[in-house]
C-alpha cells in the first residue's frame, strides 16, 4: 500500500491554543453580573442594552464553542497523522539522496535511449569503490546487500557516449523521531527525513 506525501504538515504546539485577548463566557457573565450590581438605581439599563449584552454573552458563547470543537478536530488529526508515520517504520521511503544503506533499493532511469547503466557505489567506510552494470533489457533496480553504507552515482552510456541518468532512492524506514515535535522518518544509517520531504512510502 502506498502512500502519497503530504506537503502540508500539521505542527505540533504547545500551550494553550485559545489566544491570549480570548474572553470566556464565564469572564463575560461576571462582568455583566457585576455591570447589573453596580448600576445606578436612578438610571437603570434599559431592556434594549440588556438583551444587546445578553446578545453578546450568546455570541461569546458559540465562539467558545466553535473554538473547542476546531481544537478537538485539530487533535484527532495530529493523533492520526502520527498513527500513520508511526506505521511507515519497516516500509520504503522514496526521498532525494544518494546514500544507500543495507536494504535500501534504488531505481535508475536513463535520460534517453542506452545500451547500458553503471551505479557507482562509494563505500563510507573505506572509500572502496564498486560498480554494477545493468544491460538494456534488465530490470534497472538495485538493492543494497552490503554491510557498508554507500554514495552513489550513475551513468548511462550509449555507443560510448553518456547519457543522463537520475536516480530515485527508496530507504527503509527504521525509526521515528519526534523530539522537535515534527515528525522525522530516520533511515539504518541514522540520516532523518521530515514528511515534507517524503515523496512516496511503500512496503
Amino acid at each position: 500500500m502506498s502512500i502519497s506525501a503530504i506537503n502540508s504538515i500539521s505542527n505540533t504546539t504547545t500551550g494553550s491554543s485559545t489566544p491570549a485577548n480570548f474572553m470566556s463566557k464565564d469572564a463575560f457573565l461576571k462582568i455583566l453580573v457585576s455591570q447589573l450590581k453596580n448600576q445606578n438605581p436612578l438610571e437603570p439599563m434599559k431592556p434594549d442594552q440588556f438583551l444587546t449584552q445578553l446578545s453578546q454573552l450568546t455570541q461569546v458563547e458559540q465562539l467558545q464553542n466553535i473554538t473547542d470543537a476546531l481544537a478537538g478536530m485539530k487533535k484527532a488529526s495530529e493523533t492520526g497523522n502520527m498513527m500513520q508515520w508511526i506505521s511507515s517504520i519497516g516500509k520504503k521511503m522514496n526521498v532525494d539522496t544518494n546514500t544507500l544503506s543495507k536494504g535500501d533499493q534504488v531505481y535508475l532511469k536513463p535520460g534517453g535511449d542506452y545500451d547500458q547503466v553503471v551505479l557507482t557505489l562509494k563505500s563510507q567506510t573505506d572509500g572502496s569503490v564498486n560498480g554494477v552494470t545493468f544491460k538494456k533489457g534488465e530490470p534497472l533496480v538495485y538493492t543494497h546487500d552490503g554491510a557498508d553504507n554507500v554514495t552513489m552515482a550513475a551513468t548511462a552510456v550509449k555507443n560510448n557516449q553518456l547519457v543522463g541518468c537520475t536516480t530515485n532512492a527508496y530507504r527503509i524506514v527504521k525509526s521515528l523521531d519526534v523530539s522537535t515535535g515534527i515528525p522525522y522518518l530516520v533511515a539504518s544509517n541514522g540520516e532523518s527525513f521530515s514528511i515534507d520531504k517524503i515523496k512516496q512510502i511503500k512496503e
